[in-house]
């Protein structure tokens, strides 16, 4: 881990399930961060023939898209997550056999291009945007854990917008650590009311806090 005055920083980004992880990324993006995408990084790994075989071999062909694709069959990410989220014994599981599967795969390749990025010349900050930081072992890449603060109210309201019915946006919280955990490791806490200018604003205090300490 990078000493806090080193650049890059590698900033993690953690809160509830629709809370304004996105929007506290694109914040970031703004101001010239680099953003690493473990979702997209899991996209690809769940294309490797390795995998596609073994998860086969775990949860038979009921996760496979019906059409496919032209390099064979495709997994279908919504029918895996059907399998995998929950909070009784068997979808968790099912979650913990995946995740063993797929985890050290997503961070071989995230460490390959985190390396990457550091080389870049004049890179302040490098987000580590992945849906499950703590749980997929993300924490010892990341210099900063900023923890997103939303009401329930809120992100339920978001959740919707997405399109998750209010039990699907239960379940996938029920899937993660509790708020108080993911809480309890963060470096940084910012309050998300759904004010874009409010949450700027915080960012902008915040990134001045990193820069004051890294001068002392």
């Amino acid at each position: 881990m990078n000493q806090q005055n080193e650049y890059p920083i590698v900033i993690g980004i953690i809160g509830g399930v629709a809370s304004g992880k996105s929007t506290l990324t694109e914040l970031l993006q703004k101001r010239g961060a680099k953003v690493l995408l473990a979702d997209v990084i899991a996209h690809g790994v769940l294309k490797e023939p390795g995998v596609i075989q073994q998860l086969r071999e775990l949860f038979g062909d009921g996760i496979f898209s019906d059409a496919g694709s032209a390099n064979g069959p495709a997994i279908d990410r919504k029918k895996l997550a059907a399998l995998v989220f929950g909070s009784s014994g068997e979808p968790t599981n099912r979650r913990k056999q995946l995740e063993a599967i797929v985890h050290p795969r997503i961070r071989e390749i995230a460490k390959l291009q985190l390396q990457s990025l550091r080389l870049e010349p004049g890179l302040k900050y490098i987000v580590l945007d992945a849906p499950l930081l703590i749980e997929g072992g993300w924490l010892p890449y990341c210099n900063k854990v900023v923890f997103v603060e939303t009401s329930a109210e809120l992100r339920e309201s978001w959740a919707a917008s997405r399109g998750w019915s209010r039990n699907e946006w239960q379940q996938r919280e029920s899937a993660q650590l509790s708020l108080e955990e993911k809480r309890s490791h963060a470096t940084d806490v910012l309050v998300n009311l759904g004010n874009m200018a409010a949450l700027e604003l915080e960012v902008t205090k915040m990134l001045q806090r990193w820069t004051d300490v890294g001068r002392s």
